[in-house]
């Protein structure tokens, strides 16, 4: 940590402020996560305060019934409020948030993210000391302090047949998920919090508005690096992630989250790998839901707690079978 210090002292960050409007815009898109997002504002208030940057801070809320613009508007009064009008998207609402947005960097941070002290000056700095680098992420904490899993290689149909028939959990040792000490060029950068170079953003046009949720951030690393840019791992900026708080135990909401995820990996692997590509995606999911189905199914007959499960991943087979067949 010593030597970020000197580093940052070296670019000025943390040790002067020009006037001259936000440095960084930050989006957050809210959706029922309102105590968590009132933590996660909390953290870029204390970001602002400790002089790590000017921050232009944009919560695009997507149909949040728990009172969540009204905490921000009473609660964070500097903070401005985009309603979106419905559930329109995790991409489509960050696109919403950062247009007209003015910083010269913007960072994709999810509510039930909080920034620890340095991560927005140790990753602002590397922004501007290395003028190659469009986007930069930084290491997610459980709120134990434990690592996750931050960055990742891009996703292959072989790892999603793994994954969908056990293999990949059978092969992997625990603590095995892929965590480095070093800054070091990645494919992929967890969509929970990303700085990115504002005029990388402008010119692969933000989020691909077809993906509803999930995915988008693999979409527009791809897109991102296909452009020349390179994408960052900095392990120096640490950033506690609260994850799957928008997620839910009702199993009719859970199956459409499942079937969103198998959607979006249909669309990901169609546009870039072709149309081939996209029927294995499909039948590699079909394949997934029905063992899932079968297991539960025989479980059941022993465990009646067990049937919400059958009915679960029933459903989720039905709607991958109806996936439709985006192109790109």
């Amino acid at each position: 940590m010593a030597a970020w210090t000197k580093f940052l002292r070296s670019t000025g960050k943390g040790t002067r402020m020009d006037n001259d409007g936000p440095e960084i815009s930050v989006a957050i898109v809210s959706y029922n996560t309102r105590d968590l997002l009132r933590v996660c504002l909390r953290s870029l208030v204390a970001r602002q305060a400790d002089g790590e940057a000017r921050l232009e801070i944009i919560v695009a809320d997507n149909g949040s019934v728990d009172g969540s613009p009204e905490m921000v508007r009473t609660e964070f009064p500097s903070v401005r409020v985009l309603e979106t009008g419905g559930n329109i998207g995790f991409g489509r609402a960050n696109n919403a948030a950062l247009k007209g947005a003015t910083g010269r960097y913007f960072c994709l941070l999810n509510s039930d993210a909080e920034l620890l002290p340095g991560a927005l000056s140790f990753a602002q700095a590397y922004l501007e000391t290395q003028t190659g680098v469009g986007l930069v992420g930084g290491q997610l904490l459980w709120p134990d302090g434990r690592l996750q899993t931050s960055w990742g290689d891009d996703p292959t149909l072989a790892g999603v047949l793994a994954e969908q028939t056990f293999w990949g959990t059978l092969r992997r040792k625990p603590g095995a998920a892929p965590l480095r000490a070093e800054a070091r060029d990645v494919d992929q950068i967890c969509g929970a919090f990303m700085l990115i170079r504002r005029e990388a953003w402008l010119q692969i046009g933000g989020f691909d508005p077809a993906y509803f949720m999930y995915n988008e951030d693999v979409d527009l690393n791809v897109r991102l690096r296909k452009s020349g840019w390179r994408v960052v791992f900095l392990p120096a900026a640490r950033i506690t992630h609260h994850l799957g708080a928008s997620s839910s135990a009702d199993w009719r909401k859970r199956a459409l989250m499942v079937s969103a995820y198998n959607q979006s990996r249909f669309y990901y692997f169609t546009r870039f790998q072709g149309v081939a590509a996209g029927r294995k995606l499909r039948a590699y999911c079909l394949l997934g839901a029905a063992i899932r189905l079968t297991g539960w199914s025989v479980l059941a007959l022993v465990r009646p707690s067990a049937r919400e499960k059958v009915t679960l991943f029933r459903e989720v087979w039905r709607q991958t079978w109806g996936m439709d067949g985006i192109t790109a």
